[in-house]
């Protein structure tokens, strides 16, 4: 498991407020309506580990995967309890539809708010850490906590976001979580440290 020093550790929780808030930003001239966002709390858990965590922050949640290739890789999915994933798109598109009656038209609206929060985390990463990466498609899944990362392979470790969205009528608890290989951490490990080196370099 990866084990990130206090200097690392905030270090991408700030590279994560960054491009959340870029995220944020976008949305909220989306829906017309300011959101506020914390600052994100990074935890790193095995597959297992996450999946429990997941089951016991909302039994079914709704999350959008997107895959990313680049000098690391891996995939990344935006998660929100599935009772409160239709507010975002409710304020979208103007509808009280339960989720079971989700039309494929609510269906793209949330992969959208997935792909804007997920691309604008991963643009992130490329500019501070200099390195671009290939995004594939947003993939919307909707069940259990288990059941989203079922297709994970159990040597993977998964990198947890947990973010609080505040919005002016309600508050919404959300993670992004990256699973990654060991290879993949410990080269996003080297990025952060190369990071910190041209930092302190510059002051």
């Amino acid at each position: 498991m990866l084990e990130l020093g206090s200097l690392q550790r905030d270090a991408l929780c700030e590279i994560f407020n960054i491009s959340v808030g870029q995220a944020a930003a976008s949305m909220s001239q989306i829906i017309n309506e300011e959101i506020l966002l914390s600052v994100p709390m990074v935890e790193f858990y095995s597959v297992e580990e996450a999946a429990h965590y997941l089951e016991q922050s909302s039994q079914r949640v709704c999350s959008v995967r997107q895959s990313f290739d680049g000098s690391f890789h891996g995939n990344a999915l935006l998660i929100f309890p599935e009772a409160r994933s239709l507010d975002l798109v409710r304020l979208m598109m103007g509808n009280n539809l339960p989720i079971e009656q989700l039309t494929e038209l609510e269906q793209d609206a949330l992969s959208e708010i997935g792909n804007i929060i997920l691309n604008s985390c991963l643009g992130s990463l490329a500019d501070i850490f200099k390195q671009p990466f290939q995004c594939g498609l947003p993939a919307l899944h909707i069940g259990s906590g288990i059941s989203v990362l079922n297709e994970c392979n159990a040597n993977h470790v998964v990198m947890v976001l947990q973010i609080q969205f505040s919005l002016a009528s309600r508050e919404l608890n959300g993670h992004v979580i990256f699973i990654m290989n060991a290879n993949s951490l410990d080269l996003l490990n080297e990025a952060i440290n190369k990071f910190l080196g041209a930092m302190m370099a510059q002051s």
